[in-house]
């Protein structure tokens, strides 16, 4: 956390003789045109006097903190911290790495994992450059106050969505909501805070998203940023999620019927008629997904370029293995489970587009992309989709003893070509649905820690793999961020012995 706020004041230097030049990292930040955030332009050096001085200025580093959700640490890799660790997925090397990956899987996490400090690491990158803007937005004039407010709304949306993760993945984290500019700020704010009022943080920010000047759906140029649309889903399923949580039970039937108002208003605000109008296939198609209705908000990717591409298509594909999903040779990093393979109902049409097996080795099919010889995919990763907001209905609906809870979930089932639910479980129905719904999508972990309670996938965890114990609902604090300020930067329970070196 103070590396990246020092790494982005640093980069807001205004000298009026000389060229800031950025450093490696942050070569993302000025990726694009203010007309479309894939589009590349040299990010290398920009006149001081005008950083940050115009509307353009303003559109490019909105780019940037988009381009954060790329990064490494974000959904690049965003099925180690999720698919990986609730076990739809596994490594088929389990020593890659130096087992850091297989860590996710085996729940042997240390405090120095390095793919634990990029994920906290990267988060608070999209943080930093969210603050950042709106902190200097209202002294930059804008031809359109219109397109000023929206600029806004979507730093909003960017900074809620990435303290959504921050919470689910870590608990407790520091809040930051300001350009960190002094040596005794950045001290001031490294120190983690109460989930309560992080959840407060997203929940303002996505209000103000709902209040904005954003369209409800984004269209043509628009797509791949914030909406109404993504901004009610989102805050939906936070507070599904708050409903959940034991630590905020007093407030459970408010946030269920918080999260009941928000996803109906994403739903009312569907482009389509039917769910099942849409063809699934096209929800990852790399031709159709970009545009397709069923997707609310999705992470954009441009294939054939080595800083804008998506790697999933080979990284997914099995170790050693070429022309499956990816013209380059696959390293096996996200290998279907066979118990994920067989968590698919008979007659499932899912199952065909979601995965496969070749040479005895299972894989994700979602990521297909096989035009570049390098692996540089298209494939888009998608955050919001209406399926899962029909399936949050169906569980808001279904702990609100609502009778119409099971119409959602068959809206899902029979676009997969199956017969309406008729069990005796509604909960593990939609827990069963979501998981191969959702399959490969960063969705599971989440799921689980909403839909059990603590105790119930304790054991349930437990039953798959004895490694796991009650420090597993979370990821450790980084060791670097806990050293910083061991009293205020508290590891969370469990990891204090866990460092590998010291």
């Amino acid at each position: 956390l103070h590396k990246e706020y020092r790494r982005q004041r640093q980069m807001c230097i205004r000298d009026r003789k000389k060229y800031i030049v950025f450093i490696a990292v942050s070569s993302l930040l000025f990726c694009s045109s203010c007309t479309s955030f894939l589009e590349e332009t040299n990010p290398n050096k920009i006149p001081a006097s005008t950083f940050y001085q115009t509307e353009d200025d303003i559109a490019m580093a909105a780019n940037g903190a988009y381009a954060a959700l790329r990064g490494n640490g974000y959904y690049k890799n965003m099925y180690l911290y999720t698919d990986v660790r609730s076990e739809n997925t596994t490594l088929q090397d389990p020593g890659a790495g130096n087992g850091v990956n297989y860590q996710f899987y085996n729940y042997t996490l240390t405090t120095d994992n390095a793919q634990v400090k990029t994920h906290w690491a990267d988060l608070y990158k999209c943080v930093t450059r969210a603050n950042i803007i709106l902190d200097q937005i209202d002294d930059i004039p804008f031809k359109d106050e219109v397109v000023k407010n929206q600029k806004k709304a979507e730093m909003y949306f960017l900074r809620g969505l990435t303290y959504f993760h921050l919470v689910m993945q870590f608990g407790d984290v520091p809040i930051v909501t300001k350009e960190l500019k002094t040596k005794d700020e950045i001290q001031k704010y490294t120190a983690r805070q109460p989930k309560s009022e992080v959840y407060n943080l997203i929940i303002s920010d996505l209000t103000q998203v709902i209040n904005s000047e954003l369209p409800d759906i984004q269209t043509g140029n628009g797509v791949g940023r914030a909406s109404k649309a993504a901004a009610y889903a989102l805050l939906g399923k936070v507070y599904l999620t708050m409903a959940a949580d034991s630590d905020f039970q007093s407030e459970r039937t408010s946030n269920l019927q918080s999260a009941k108002t928000n996803l109906v208003a994403a739903w009312n605000m569907k482009p389509f008629t039917s769910l099942k109008d849409i063809p699934y296939a096209d929800v990852f198609d790399k031709e159709a997904q970009t545009f397709c209705q069923e997707n609310i908000f999705q992470v954009m990717y441009k294939g054939g370029n080595s800083s804008l591409a998506s790697n999933y298509a080979y990284i997914f594909q099995p170790t050693s293995q070429t022309g499956l999903t990816s013209q380059k040779t696959g390293t096996g990093n996200n290998i279907p489970t066979s118990d994920m393979m067989s968590a698919y109902e008979s007659g499932d049409t899912r199952k065909a587009i979601s995965c496969g097996t070749s040479q005895n080795v299972n894989y994700v099919k979602k990521y297909t992309d096989l035009d570049d010889i390098n692996g540089y995919g298209a494939n888009n990763w998608i955050v919001l989709r209406y399926a899962d907001v029909a399936l949050m209905l169906a569980e808001v609906k279904m702990h609100l003893s609502e009778n119409d809870a099971v119409s959602y979930l068959n809206m899902v089932r029979e676009r997969a070509g199956l017969d309406d639910y008729s069990g005796s479980s509604l909960r593990d129905a939609i827990l069963r649905e979501r998981r191969v719904e959702f399959a490969f999508e960063g969705q599971y972990w989440y799921d689980l820690l909403r839909l059990y309670s603590r105790q119930e996938l304790l054991e349930h965890m437990k039953a798959k793999n004895p490694n796991f114990s009650a420090k597993d609902f979370l990821l450790p604090i980084p060791y670097d961020e806990h050293k910083l300020d061991p009293t205020r930067m508290y590891q969370n329970e469990g990891y204090n012995l866990s460092l590998i070196h010291i």
